[in-house]
């Protein structure tokens, strides 16, 4: 469980200080998982470098499992919009980098293979990440998060970066591990199509400095041909009316 309380950061400027995140109160569930949406600069990517253990200086209080942040004594997975992976190691290396940060690693390797096949990696253990597409890369990310087994899995624009349908591709091979494992999670997004694709739950941020505007459960997660319904294109246009603060809050 991730506990979220009175949350506010506050970053120092030359003229003092600027405020990113102010007064944050958020529980997300054991195996549930959350897409996070706001506008440019109001804080998303903030909340999870706080999660994450990378931002240390804040006021309020964020527990995972009842404990502080501390990413030496728990496994948080984190994605990055650039993946984050060495281009001096293959694609296997990379996957398992995660883990052998934790573990030496040390690891189940019917396990590593499952996630590599899964995500269509096998037949690519010994390439390099410039010798494959962003695509590609960005299934390693993945891998090596769910290889890592993490008790939060954090992810800052995973897909943005890619092409429409290689987005959509990479999407559902994401949410077919997930389901299996159901590691706690949360997707930071732009997209308002890939909050309602990918939250369980979302989270709308108001414009700098963020604070909670709405959660909202979505009623339309894990649908069969869920773009192709109009309950979707119902749901998009409510949440950006309340981003661009004309809907009900």
């Amino acid at each position: 469980m991730i506990e979220i309380e009175d949350l506010t950061v506050r970053y120092r400027h030359k003229d003092g200080f600027f405020t990113a995140l102010e007064d944050i109160n958020l529980t997300i569930d054991d195996g549930d998982i959350c897409a996070v949406i706001g506008p440019s600069g109001c804080g998303k990517s903030t909340l999870l470098y706080v999660l994450s253990g990378i931002i240390k200086d804040y006021e309020g209080k964020v527990l995972i499992d009842g404990r502080d942040v501390d990413p030496a004594g728990q496994r948080i997975g984190l994605i990055l919009q650039d993946y984050g992976l060495l281009p001096w190691r293959t694609v296997y290396d990379n996957a398992l980098l995660g883990l052998k940060i934790k573990d030496g690693g040390k690891g189940d390797i019917k396990y590593v293979r499952y996630i590599m096949e899964q995500l269509g990696l096998d037949g690519l253990a010994g390439r390099y990440p410039g010798q494959i597409s962003g695509g590609q890369r960005q299934r390693v990310a993945i891998a090596r998060s769910f290889i890592l087994r993490p008790d939060i899995l954090l992810m800052d624009e995973p897909f943005s970066a890619l092409d429409a349908i290689t987005r959509e591709e990479t999407q559902d091979i994401f949410l077919k591990i997930w389901d299996r494992y159901k590691v706690s999670t949360i997707i930071v997004t732009h997209s308002i199509e890939e909050a309602i694709y990918l939250g369980r739950r979302i989270v709308i941020l108001s414009p700098s400095p963020g604070r909670i505007v709405k959660v909202m459960d979505n009623p339309l997660f894990g649908m069969d041909d869920l773009r192709l319904k109009n309950e979707f294109y119902m749901m998009e246009m409510e949440i950006r009316k309340i981003i661009k603060g004309e809907g009900p809050k």
